[in-house]
Order: C-alpha cells, then sequence, then structure tokens
C-alpha cells in the first residue's frame, strides 16, 4: 500500500474517532428525506435481488443505512474504521453486529452476506480495486453491491478549478487532516464511475447500473444557492452526466464466476 492511502485512512479514523454522532448528522447532504428515500429503494431493490437474509454496510459512519436495513435483511453488520465512533452509536442499534475494521481487510469469510452496502465511502479511499475485490469475496454468488454519494467525475473535472480558486490558500474541510479524509472531494476531480464499472466487471460483477443525480443539499445561502438553482434548471432541460454531482452504483456478483456480462446501463436520478 502506498503512504498516500495510509496517510488517508489515518485521518479517516483520526477525523471519525475525534466526531460526536450528533456533528456528524448534520450533513445535510447525507441525512435528509429524500436520500433516505433513495437509499430504501435501492437497498429494497438489492433484497429484491438477491435475498433479504444478510446485509453488510461498510464505512456505516452513524448508521444511516442501518436505520433502513433493519427493517428490511434478517441479520445486519456493519463496519468502519472508526473504533470509537462505532462505540458511540451501538446503543442506537440492538441487533446490529458491528465490526471496527478496514474495509479493505474484512473480517468474515468468503460468500457470506447477500447484500453489502458502502454509503458515502468511496471518496474516502485513494483507490478502490481492493475495496470492490474484498466486497466480491464476501458477497454470496449473486449478490448485490450497493455504493452511493459520491463525486462524480464528469461534473466535478469542471468544478474543480473553482474549488481550488475558492479554497486557494485555505483547507476546504477546515485543516489538513480533514481534508485528506475527504481525499476525492478535495485531491482530484472525483471518482469517474464508467472506469469503476469496467474495473467491477473484470473482477467478476456484471449487472452494473450506474446512477447519476444532482445534490440534495438546501441549505446553501447567496451564490452558492443561486448557481445550485441554475445547475437544477439545467437538469431538467439537459439531464447529462456532466450537469450530475453525485453517483451511484447497484451490480452483482456473478453466480457462474467468469460469463460474459450483459452490457451495462447507467443512468440520471433525483
Amino acid at each position: 500500500m502506498d503512504d498516500i492511502e495510509k496517510l488517508v485512512k489515518t485521518s479517516n479514523r483520526e477525523v471519525y474517532n475525534s466526531m460526536s454522532p450528533e456533528e456528524y448528522d448534520r450533513n445535510e447532504s447525507i441525512f435528509n428525506d429524500t436520500r433516505r428515500r433513495h437509499c430504501a429503494e435501492a437497498l429494497q431493490a438489492c433484497a429484491g435481488t438477491s435475498g433479504n437474509g444478510s446485509h453488510l454496510d461498510l464505512g456505516t459512519g452513524t448508521g444511516n443505512l442501518l436505520r433502513i436495513s433493519q427493517k428490511i435483511f434478517g441479520k445486519v453488520f456493519a463496519v468502519d474504521i472508526s473504533e470509537k465512533m462505532l462505540s458511540r452509536i451501538k446503543g442506537r442499534f440492538p441487533g446490529v453486529i458491528f465490526a471496527s475494521s478496514d474495509a479493505e481487510n474484512l473480517p468474515f469469510k468468503d460468500d457470506s452476506f447477500d447484500c453489502v452496502s458502502a454509503n458515502a465511502l468511496l471518496h474516502h479511499l485513494v483507490s478502490h480495486e481492493r475495496l470492490f475485490r474484498e466486497i466480491h469475496r464476501v458477497l454470496k454468488p449473486g449478490g448485490c453491491v450497493y455504493t452511493d454519494h459520491d463525486p462524480n467525475y464528469f461534473f466535478t473535472r469542471f468544478y474543480r478549478p473553482i474549488y481550488r480558486l475558492r479554497f486557494r490558500n485555505v483547507h476546504g474541510f477546515g485543516s489538513r487532516r480533514n481534508d485528506l479524509a475527504e481525499y476525492h472531494n478535495v485531491f482530484t476531480p472525483g471518482i469517474n464511475p464508467e472506469k469503476l464499472a469496467d474495473m467491477m466487471e473484470r473482477i467478476g460483477f456484471s449487472n452494473i447500473k450506474i446512477s447519476y443525480r444532482l445534490t440534495d443539499r438546501s441549505e446553501w445561502r447567496g451564490i452558492a444557492k443561486l448557481a445550485f438553482l441554475a445547475l437544477k434548471a439545467a437538469n431538467r432541460l439537459l439531464p447529462a452526466r456532466s450537469l450530475r454531482t453525485h453517483f451511484s452504483i447497484m451490480a452483482e456478483k456473478r453466480k457462474d464466476g467468469g460469463a460474459p456480462s450483459p452490457p451495462r446501463t447507467s443512468s440520471p436520478q433525483g
């Protein structure tokens, strides 16, 4: 593992170990009714595809998806690199099995889960192949993976110069450590979901569907609010992936272990 990957993981652990659940839950872009509804629909779709026996949530944070998945799956497991955050939220979710772990080195046997989710996780990791190989390992054949709320390269490549100008002399997330924890929101033009899907296909996933959407944030004021409203209007006229701020992916672990995959699809959302 490269030094930068180790540094980013260490930064994430330190940031979320020092953060209270109440502080994290104030992230309006994640904790809003529209997001919860879309997440619930995605997890229901996974259960319909692969079965509702077991669900593993990676990078669970304060348990945003656990609130939903406990109503859908028979057994629910949650992993986060921040052991202190997990200790603070365990009381919220009786019945959920928690493990403090690196998402790229999971303490579970092969073929263990019907569904694995990673909500707002990918942008906290420098690279993603080890993560998806580990997800593939712990999923049952035919199992479903669902990722969401990560910065879309096709939009962020145009926004990045504005971000760099806006925060040219300060840290966008308040400190060097916080910036490192938000790696792809700060240091890259986002994550390319098309390249991600190609990699997933090579690993052994099929029926890969990419959905692009505009952020659900509504608390912005001033120029930021006006820019958001203009972007929203542009989306209604031209729902192109370059006008969508975030993406999600749903896919299945191949049952046959290597047969050719059907064509994958991508679509706007929200």
